[in-house]
């Protein structure tokens, strides 16, 4: 009888510890998961190979570029500086995301962007960053995200680090319109 009893409780014991172990195990995608720092305007951020400086963050009603192009609509404009920190291969700045909400805008690819800017290892350059919004994301918080995507390539595009910059959407200033940064040398 007491046998019984003890292979039971052992039997009770193992089932506990494999539960235990099953809640402190990572998430399959743990290894290639995001390792987000928090940014401040104005401030230098670095990531594992990006280390990015957010200057200025606006609305504009009109975003024009020194090439002519123009666009009217409800547009949020991010002035930055980056440079690559560990290597200028794969360093193209290709991740520039803003989250409202649970919606995710990615910013626009027309103009000229600093969106698929080569990056520097070491000597930033600058431009600014255009997300179209629709009217109704106009209020409250944001999360501004940036990164630079890792990886051999023609394989899986990591995101080893992003950097992340909270933005009070209410406390933007409004301009008419804004004459996107051109790509260049950060001064």
């Amino acid at each position: 009888m007491k046998k019984h009893i003890l292979v039971w409780l052992l039997t009770v014991a193992l089932l506990v510890v494999a539960w235990g172990v099953s809640k402190v195990t990572l998430p399959d995608d743990a290894t290639i998961a995001n390792f987000p720092v928090t940014a401040t305007l104005g401030e230098q951020a670095d990531t594992r190979n990006l280390a990015a400086t957010v200057t200025d963050v606006r609305f504009a009603h009109r975003v024009t570029d020194a090439k002519g192009w123009s666009a009217e609509g409800s547009w949020l404009v991010v002035d930055l500086e980056a440079a690559s920190v560990v290597t200028q291969e794969l360093s193209t700045f290709t991740f520039a995301q803003l989250v409202i909400g649970d919606r995710t805008f990615s910013a626009t690819d027309r103009g000229t962007t600093f969106l698929a800017q080569r990056l520097i290892t070491g000597v930033p350059r600058s431009g600014s960053l255009a997300f179209e919004l629709p009217d109704d994301a106009l209020t409250g918080r944001a999360t501004l995200r940036l990164g630079v995507p890792s990886g051999a390539p023609g394989a899986e595009v990591l995101l080893d680090g992003v950097i992340e910059l909270p933005v009070l959407l209410d406390d933007l200033p409004v301009d008419a319109e804004v004459l996107l940064d051109e790509n260049g040398w950060a001064r």
